[in-house]
């Protein structure tokens, strides 16, 4: 009769954890719920719309089935991704925070925009890095111009850009810098309304993300110039890159999900394990191919090793042609 009864306490622990399965968790012996219990936000720390919230919400959707939960795209616009990226990152890391971080505000933001308060690549743990989007450089069809070098033989050059900081402002300032132009920056609030600017002949040229200006060229209203990519783009593969005429500016816009650096390692590693497993799916690979998107293979590591390596390269430009400025 004794025999039987911790069979019997451990069938009822086992009823017991089925009951708190379906209640949203099992409790573990430390008294922490396995993660995760509930549904899991992502910031997009940019307006509806834009490639940082488009890719936010075909990521959260290609998510939600290897995370269990689900998960629920926020946006948090200002100050070129800072707001957005700064809430979560100062928030408690229990993993139900995240955000889709963007290389431009660590890299090439400090060099435009004085913020006491930045944050950098410590402040954050990596998750995963997800997407690559070059820039491309185009004028309007009016004008006449169909290459960088006739672009380059304007006496002056107004060039308008999505704001500061952003990448698009940095690589033409790079290469109108590299070639000796004089050039100037129009800033306008967005890479739509920069657009508009070169289709209304405001400005000469423009460089923003490829899905931004994909229907304007294909229309015939944009001609393109270049890429600011080491390479081709894939989408545009007849499009030479801004290297191929002797600059040498790499500029593309990477982003990765991130977290505060507090976030336990195993919460980290199930929300790593749901990303690479989103990424790989075709609903999120059709997204990338029709938005003109690449995929950013690799690890974590990666993605601070190269958000450091363009960090210093893009100083080192600013500071021998003077790009730039704090403001």
């Amino acid at each position: 009769m004794n025999s039987k009864k911790p069979a019997a306490a451990v069938t009822g622990l086992g009823l017991l954890s089925l009951v708190l399965t379906g209640c949203g968790g099992v409790e573990t012996a430390s008294g922490q719920s396995d993660f995760p219990t509930k549904s899991v936000n992502l910031v997009a720390p940019s307006s509806p719309g834009g490639s940082t919230d488009l890719i936010s919400r075909a990521l959260a959707s290609s998510m939600e089935e290897p995370l269990g939960q689900s998960v629920v795209v926020e946006n948090k616009s200002g100050a070129n991704t800072a707001v957005g990226t700064k809430e979560v990152l100062n928030s408690t890391g229990d993993g139900y925070s995240t955000v889709l971080a963007a290389e431009s505000l660590f890299a090439i933001t400090p060099l435009f925009v004085e913020d006491p308060d930045a944050k950098t690549m410590e402040d954050m743990t990596v998750v995963a890095p997800v997407s690559v989007e070059e820039y491309i450089l185009v004028v309007n069809k009016d004008s006449g111009i169909t290459t960088l070098d006739q672009l380059l033989e304007k006496d002056s050059i107004k060039y308008a850009t999505s704001g500061a900081g952003t990448g698009g402002q940095f690589g033409q300032a790079a290469l109108f810098a590299l070639a000796d132009k004089e050039a100037t920056d129009v800033p306008f609030d967005g890479g739509s309304a920069a657009v508009t600017a070169v289709l209304g002949n405001h400005a000469d040229a423009t460089a923003t993300q490829l899905a931004e200006v994909r229907a304007q060229i294909d229309a015939g209203e944009l001609v393109p110039l270049a890429v600011f990519s080491a390479e081709r783009s894939q989408y545009f593969p007849d499009v030479p890159t801004v290297e191929e005429s002797g600059y040498d500016v790499d500029v593309q816009q990477r982003r990765w999900m991130a977290v505060p650096t507090d976030t336990p390692e195993e919460v980290v590693s199930t929300l790593r394990e749901s990303v690479e497993t989103a990424k790989d799916s075709p609903e999120f690979q059709e997204f990338l191919e029709t938005n003109l998107v690449g995929e950013w293979e690799g690890e974590p590591s990666d993605v601070t090793s190269t958000v450091e390596e363009d960090t210093q390269t893009y100083a080192e430009l600013a500071e021998q042609y003077g790009i730039g400025g704090t403001e």
